[in-house]
């Protein structure tokens, strides 16, 4: 197999995803010459220079709010779950009047961190060339920098540099100061195309956002680059609580697998469904449960039509453009998103590969116990049952 440079895109507790993914592709015979990264991905970048995923892997499984930043992990879960009480209150003021005094979140914590972990001379020796991205608001002009760029002893400030998001206090490096490379460019494929690379593998972060010049680099026709986007939108870059650290890990690793094999499944990871599978469950739908679900939309039918035709192309074409991001026809697919869409709403873990057949029942088992249900959702829930 060919070796890829690798660029991570930057997102916060996002990165926990990247090192799941990191996994996958190992497994599956990547390689890499270079890796670069952007904030936390170039975080994650040192540890995958210096030969250490499965120390980056425990790290992630064990990162926490307090270890980053001395927040109180039980005040930001609560926050999260919308359960603050009058205490809380007092801590989130105190936290405030501390910040603002503090002029920004204190990087002593994850200074000690990154120096416990990254090794300069392990990022410095390794085969695999290291870059960042940062943005130095003194000169307020964006630096793209290989390891052989960074002075020596420099590392962790650098890394403290691309990392540093707006309410943190800023880093200083040579009495200049340093803003979060993502304000630049998040995901620099750019940068590792002027410098010479042409097989790329990007590992992204965020299902929407653009790579700086994207445009104008896919219309080169001696760049190849892949991408591993995430299936469905991460939570949010600042949430650090550790089960969902832990959630992110073992979801990147199932999503890159998908794409990497082509499996099926739009938010959760499949076997390849075969297609007489499919035509089983389609024969399902008899005329009667047909009218069921299709008193629910609002789909009119006329007369002379075919009871099972109409719900099967226009029922099921509306239910899913109501529920699903992609619009699509086949039944395949929404018939995925269907039994996707109610997992999700009974919380069936997306962390596994599953059997489609198996993954079915176990949706099945849990919808019904759903009672009360009403429009879309009740549609949803009577296709699931006829299954």
């Amino acid at each position: 197999m060919k070796e890829y440079a690798l660029v991570l895109e930057g997102g916060g507790a996002k990165g926990a995803y990247q090192i799941g993914a990191m996994k996958a592709l190992m497994e599956n015979g990547f390689k890499f010459n270079t890796v670069i990264g952007t904030s936390i991905g170039a975080i994650n970048a040192a540890f995958i220079a210096q030969g250490d995923i499965d120390k980056v892997e425990e790290l992630w499984k064990t990162l926490s709010f307090k270890e980053l930043m001395d927040i109180n992990n039980e005040l930001v879960e609560n926050v999260m779950t919308n359960q603050v009480t009058i205490e809380d209150l007092k801590e989130i003021r105190n936290t405030i009047n501390r910040t603002i005094k503090d002029k920004g979140i204190d990087l002593k914590l994850m200074r000690d961190i990154m120096s416990k972990y990254i090794d300069e001379d392990k990022v410095r020796n390794s085969k695999i060339r290291y870059g960042l991205v940062t943005f130095c608001i003194t000169d307020f002009k964006p630096q793209k920098l290989f390891i052989e760029d960074i002075p020596k002893g420099k590392l962790i400030d650098y890394l403290l540099a691309t990392s540093n998001l707006p309410g943190f206090q800023r880093a200083i490096i040579d009495e200049k100061s340093f803003l979060d490379g993502g304000v630049f460019d998040n995901c620099s494929v750019e940068m590792l195309y002027d410098a010479g690379y042409r097989d790329i593998l990007a590992l992204r972060l965020f299902r929407k956002n653009h790579i700086r010049n994207y445009n104008s680099l896919i219309k080169n026709k001696d760049l190849k680059l892949k991408m591993i986007v995430p299936s469905m939108d991460l939570p949010n870059i600042l949430n650090f609580e550790t089960k969902t650290l832990n959630s992110l890990l073992k979801y990147g690793y199932v999503d890159a697998i998908k794409q990497i094999k082509k499996l099926d499944g739009t938010q959760y990871v499949f076997n390849k469904i075969d297609d007489e599978e499919i035509e089983e469950y389609k024969e399902k739908f008899t005329p009667m449960v047909c009218l069921d679900i299709t008193e629910e939309t609002g789909v009119k039918f006329k007369p002379g039509d075919n009871i099972i035709d109409v719900t099967l192309t226009k029922t099921f074409t509306k239910l899913n453009n109501m529920v699903a991001e992609q619009k699509t026809s086949n039944f395949k697919k929404q018939l995925i998103n269907f039994v996707e869409y109610v997992a999700q709403k009974e919380k069936v873990s997306m962390n596994k590969i599953y059997n489609f057949k198996n993954f079915v029942k176990e949706v099945k088992i849990k919808a019904e116990k759903r009672k009360k249900l009403k429009g879309i959702d009740k549609a949803i829930y009577l296709i699931i049952n006829v299954l």
